[in-house]
């Protein structure tokens, strides 16, 4: 980890985020599925600290990441490696290609140009391909 980033999570306001939480969008997408469904409390703290630590793994790796090239700023492609690096199985597929999906509707919106986009689309096609 860089300095600069160990100095500020061992700083007094790091814990202030801990606060954000995922209940409403996390009920909005279980109403969606199944419209009986509900949810405890209990089971909604399990997914909400569960959601807060793949956060926490997902950032560390990919700020390690970004250390390591040498880069000043996290990019697309440091959160997809470290997603690729820390999700195993479907889940990794699917997060990768929602990322994928997600970054090419930010892309066109923006008029980018979404040929890198669209690079990472057929790298990543061919490694699923492999598996």
């Amino acid at each position: 980890m860089c300095a600069k980033r160990k100095a500020k999570r061992e700083s007094k306001f790091y814990g202030q985020l801990s606060g954000l939480t995922v209940t409403k969008p996390v009920v909005k997408v279980l109403k969606h599925i199944y419209l009986q469904t509900t949810i405890s409390t209990h089971s909604m703290t399990i997914v909400h600290d569960f959601l807060a630590d793949m956060f926490e793994k997902l950032a560390e790796t990919a700020c390690h990441l970004m250390c390591k090239v040498g880069h000043k700023t996290l990019m697309a492609h440091d959160i997809a490696a470290a997603v690729s690096l820390e999700m195993h199985g479907e889940l990794k597929i699917f997060a990768m290609t929602r990322g994928l999906q997600a970054l090419t509707l930010v892309a066109d919106s923006y008029g980018l140009d979404t040929r890198d986009v669209q690079k990472a689309k057929y790298i990543n096609a061919k490694k699923d391909a492999t598996l």
